[in-house]
């Protein structure tokens, strides 16, 4: 049986629907109470965290013992992993919550349901997912909570496309120097480069300095010889073991409980940045720690466990900066002509603060700030720019305008990931200028500043998802004003354009209708 579960709306003059995070633990704990062996699934980890503590304090209730409730996600250590599996193997435990970690490549044994808070992004990673109950049986029963993010509720609003659509195609790109380099670093491993060796399509030039750059570092030994250079594997570690199958970094942080002086966990060098700032509340089977001292240098975070009644949650901002145009011109639809470009950029994100969510009723209880390093990465864009004198030209305050356009940076960015069959974290979105120019919300008002929609590759070097967005412009900017458009909310919601964030006056039902004015004078019409 599948079954795609849509929360009612709670909140309908914003469009809100009920926690899918709570929806899902509550379907979670009759299957469980009705003794069926049990896979949820969560699209992040502090996602996977929280609804473990939700089941095992729900099921406590039921005199049902939280031990046979677990989780199971990266940054787990090897040996918690195992010690998991081979329970869920031998029928010991009767739920586990989970990331994609758990989606394949593992025997899991016999499960009869899975729950998936939330679509995954793609429709890969759902069908991965359905397909680990009912492996020896006849019957069983899978089901997705749609949360109010634009993806999942297209999804509720066309099901049948969970059946019909195809599995997305798989994107890489060979040449991508933060990939070319790990596997460089394994094929060295292996055996020794010598002179006339090549590598894939890679240029010869290309190669060398990649080998250069990785002898630089004390990676690899060069070693002279009549023919050339040869380099020779000079590192203690087994490069294999740092690279991913889903990430193309590969620096990791370990986790350590100040009062246990033990290693708990690791995690990778970016989510380090959200997740183990000074401050943050670390989830961790089912356990809260806070995170006393972050340490760069050494690639250690430090934590001791506490018992607060909340979590949190890291706010980001991006900045992008066109460092060169290899295409771009005017998309002339209607009297406002709009320019588009793709290019290389450079991707600035700093997490700037943290919000405090308390457990179960999901208040915002607090803020705090963060003082951390940005990262840093170059990749491949594609954007979209409205003049300046056009946003100035409009009746309302510019802030507002600006918002306005950062709502329909949202629906560009969805209908971008379903029609690349991509998963949306694939593509990055922000609204700024293509000189960099910061514009965070609620501002609008600095001179020169021609608001810009960049969507660009989450991975370092891209993968080539922006060329063809580029490809694509016009049609792009039909499809985002149609699900605008037949979204069913009157003032604008999390499904479509999001909330307001310009910090004005103006009501939210003026948003939508600004939103849809502005396409209208730039002649964007709705894709049927």
């Amino acid at each position: 049986e599948l079954i795609v579960y849509n929360p009612p709306v709670v909140n309908a003059e914003l469009g809100i629907r009920q926690s899918y995070i709570k929806t899902a633990v509550r379907l979670t704990q009759d299957l469980v109470r009705a003794g069926v062996p049990t896979l949820v699934f969560g699209n992040t980890r502090n996602g996977v965290e929280v609804m473990l503590k939700y089941l095992r304090d729900r099921l406590a209730r039921d005199q049902i013992d939280p031990s046979a409730i677990h989780a199971y996600r990266g940054g787990y250590l090897p040996q918690t992993r195992r010690r998991i599996e081979a329970a869920l193997r031998a029928g010991q435990i009767r739920c586990v919550v989970a990331t994609n970690a758990l989606e394949l490549g593992i025997d899991i044994g016999v499960l009869d349901a899975v729950v998936c808070a939330g679509y995954p992004g793609t429709m890969a990673g759902l069908w991965q997912r359905f397909g680990r109950a009912g492996r020896r049986r006849d019957l069983s029963l899978a089901v997705m909570v749609s949360s109010s993010n634009p993806v999942d509720q297209y999804m509720a609003r066309h099901p049948r496309q969970l059946i019909s659509a195809p599995i997305e195609h798989a994107r890489i790109d060979p040449d991508n120097i933060e990939i070319l380099i790990q596997h460089l670093k394994c094929a060295a491993f292996e055996l020794p480069f010598e002179p006339e060796d090549v590598f894939g399509d890679v240029p010869d030039d290309a190669l060398a300095e990649a080998l250069d750059y990785l002898a630089d570092h004390g990676v690899l030994h060069p070693t002279s010889t009549a023919a050339g250079a040869m380099y020779h594997w000079a590192a203690d570690s087994y490069p294999a073991n740092n690279v991913s199958l889903r990430s193309a970094s590969w620096d990791n942080f370990v986790i350590i409980d100040l009062d246990g002086n033990s290693t708990i966990a690791e995690m990778d060098w970016r989510s380090t940045h959200t997740m183990l700032h000074e401050q943050a509340i670390y989830q961790h089977e089912g356990g809260q720690y806070q995170v006393e001292r972050l340490d760069f240098e050494n690639h250690k975070a430090f934590v001791r466990r506490v018992k607060p009644d909340y979590y949190t949650t890291a706010m980001t901002h991006s900045k992008v900066t066109v460092l060169e145009e290899d295409d771009g011109g005017a998309i002339d639809l209607g009297e406002v002509p709009l320019e588009a470009g793709l290019g290389d950029v450079s991707v600035v994100e700093k997490v700037v603060g943290y919000k405090k969510i308390k457990f179960h009723t999901h208040e915002n209880v607090g803020y705090g700030e963060v003082h951390l390093p940005e990262m840093q990465k170059h990749t491949t864009a594609f954007w979209l720019t409205f003049p300046e004198d056009f946003v100035r030209s409009q009746t309302e305050p510019r802030a507002v305008v600006v918002d306005a356009l950062r709502g329909f940076s949202k629906a560009m960015h969805v209908v971008a990931a379903v029609g690349l069959m991509v998963d949306p974290h694939d593509l990055g979105r922000t609204l700024g200028s293509r000189s960099g120019d910061d514009m965070p919300p609620g501002k609008g008002q600095g001179p020169g500043f021609d608001p810009t929609i960049f969507l660009y590759d989450s991975v370092a070097g891209g993968i080539g998802l922006a060329s063809r967005l580029y490809e694509e412009r016009e049609e792009l900017l039909r499809r985002a004003r149609h699900l605008i458009e037949s979204c069913d909310c009157e003032e604008g919601c999390p499904g479509c354009i999001g909330p307001d964030a310009s910090g004005g006056d103006e009501p939210e039902a003026a948003r939508k209708r600004l939103v849809l004015g502005l396409l209208d004078a730039v002649g964007v019409s709705a894709a049927h």
